[in-house]
């Protein structure tokens, strides 16, 4: 069983889930850098998990959920409700000093493909997320919240900050259906770029050329 995200809305059982192992993983006071440890993965595959920026299979959710030492009906549970243990899991960290780190408000991040797509059609057009918030009639930090993934993007949102942002449905499918987001590889590319010296940056050119030809 795959838990695919491509075809499904923000409030499906995809993103459930990675709320769940979010909450999940703070009840029981682990870091990310400890779980990831635990699971023998590395803290960036962990992360794009529990953010939402890959898909992953049955197994592997179940591998992660026995490593914290829940069964699969008391996970259920977590998942149905997410974001009420996410708040549990925040108090608890106000309280426990022992956990390695404290819940914040970033916990709640869920960064989905479609929440990537947006961001890429507001830097092709070229504006600030403020300029974007304008545009959407959002307050002034509103944009900034979409594009970290506070808030929720039902179909009736999006629609309506593409059509602000001057692009149309198929423009927003196109980069949601992608195998992958050109755009952000590139801008990767850029900043591992700067950090360069002269004669790496000019391999780096020559294999950019040849790879062209």
């Amino acid at each position: 069983m795959q838990l695919d995200r491509k075809n499904e809305n923000i409030n499906t059982d995809f993103v459930r889930t990675t709320r769940a192992l979010k909450a999940a993983r703070l009840l029981k006071g682990f870091t990310r850098k400890k779980a990831a440890q635990l699971l023998g993965w590395s803290p960036a595959s962990f992360e794009q998990i529990e953010n939402g920026r890959c898909n992953f299979s049955k197994e592997r959710l179940l591998k992660i959920i026995n490593i914290y030492g829940y069964s699969e009906s008391e996970f259920d549970k977590i998942k149905h409700d997410p974001k009420l243990f996410l708040a549990d899991a925040c108090q608890q960290g106000k309280k426990d000093h022992s956990l390695d780190r404290k819940p914040r408000r970033n916990h709640y991040k869920i960064i989905t493909k479609e929440v990537r797509a947006i961001r890429i059609l507001r830097k092709r057009k070229g504006i600030s997320q403020y300029a974007a918030a304008r545009l959407c009639d959002y307050v002034p930090g509103g944009f900034g919240h979409i594009e970290v993934g506070r808030i929720e993007l039902k179909k009736e949102r999006i629609e309506h900050i593409i059509r602000c942002l001057g692009y149309t449905w198929k423009d927003f499918e196109v980069l949601v259906n992608a195998p992958i987001l050109r755009d952000e590889i590139i801008e990767d590319i850029i900043k591992n770029l700067h950090h360069l010296d002269d004669q790496s940056l000019s391999s780096a050119a020559n294999i950019i050329k040849a790879l062209i030809k």
